[in-house]
Formats: C-alpha cells, sequence, structure tokens
C-alpha cells in the first residue's frame, strides 16, 4: 500500500467514524426523550388486552429483537465483505458498513419505544424505563469504533481474490 493510499484511506475511516458516531448519538438521544414521554403521557387503554398482555407482548418483542440483532448485523456484514471481494472499495464498504449499523440502530430502537409503548398501554412507565434503558445498553455495544472498522477492512481484504 502506498503511502498516499493509505493516508487517503485514513481520512475515509475519520469521515466514516464521524459519520457512525454522529448517527449513533442520534439514535440515542430518543431514549431520554422516549423515557420523560412515558412519565410525562397519561395512561391509555387498548382492545388488545389488559396492561398486562402489552407489556408481555412488548417484552416478547423486545426478547426477539435484543436475541436476532447481533446474529442479522453479522449475517449484513458477511454480505458487505463478500460484495467488497468483487467491488475493492474501500469507500462503498465503509458506506454498507454504515448502513448496517444503522439497522441495527433501528432494531433497537424498537425496545426502547417499546418502553414508551409499555408506559403508555402496559403496567406503566417505570416498568417501560426498563425497556428504554435495556435498548439503550444493547445501542451502547453497537459504539463505532477505529478498531472495529479496520477490522472489518482487513477481513474483506483477506476474501479478495
Amino acid at each position: 500500500m502506498t503511502p498516499a493510499l493509505a493516508t487517503d484511506e485514513s481520512g475515509l475511516l475519520a469521515r466514516h467514524l464521524r459519520r457512525m458516531r454522529v448517527s449513533w448519538a442520534v439514535f440515542i438521544v430518543t431514549a431520554p426523550l422516549v423515557a420523560v414521554g412515558g412519565f410525562l403521557m397519561p395512561h391509555l387503554t387498548t382492545d388488545v388486552g389488559s396492561p398486562l398482555i402489552v407489556t408481555g407482548l412488548v417484552l416478547a418483542m423486545s426478547f426477539w429483537v435484543a436475541v436476532t440483532a447481533d446474529r442479522e448485523a453479522r449475517l449484513r456484514l458477511d454480505r458487505v465483505k463478500r460484495a467488497f471481494a468483487v467491488h475493492a472499495e474501500v469507500s462503498r464498504l465503509l458506506r454498507d458498513h454504515w448502513i448496517v449499523l444503522l439497522m441495527v440502530l433501528l432494531r433497537l430502537e424498537l425496545i426502547v419505544l417499546g418502553g414508551l409503548v409499555v408506559a403508555a398501554w402496559g403496567v406503566g412507565p417505570w416498568i417501560g424505563l426498563w425497556f428504554v434503558l435495556a435498548g439503550v445498553l444493547l445501542m451502547a455495544r453497537a459504539w463505532p469504533t477505529e478498531n472495529k472498522s479496520q477490522a472489518l477492512i482487513e477481513r474483506a481484504r483477506e476474501l479478495l481474490p
């Protein structure tokens, strides 16, 4: 690798990390808003069933999202790496990596929003707050780091012909 290419790639990586971290922060900022909203909004009724049933449904959905988020991200990243083996463009690889992060964050945001559902239609805001916290903790694991991005580039390059 030439020094000019290494410098160019370093700039790409820095921009990539900045974009990923801003995206991550946007999703994280919704959590306190949802938590406060859960305490401020009135408790509503639903035809689905009792508040306990609503909470159970949200719990099942949250559990499913939490269990499948990592697996789904790995599958998407494998596809991104295989695509890189064809096009060999680092900028495209990093863009696809960002899209994978957005998909993961969207899935985890469902858990956070589940907290709002539990606060409004379920057993109340204090239990809803636990859903919000669970979503935030899972999102915290998705914090973009330079090491993760560099590892993706290295593993993708191993697939080049």
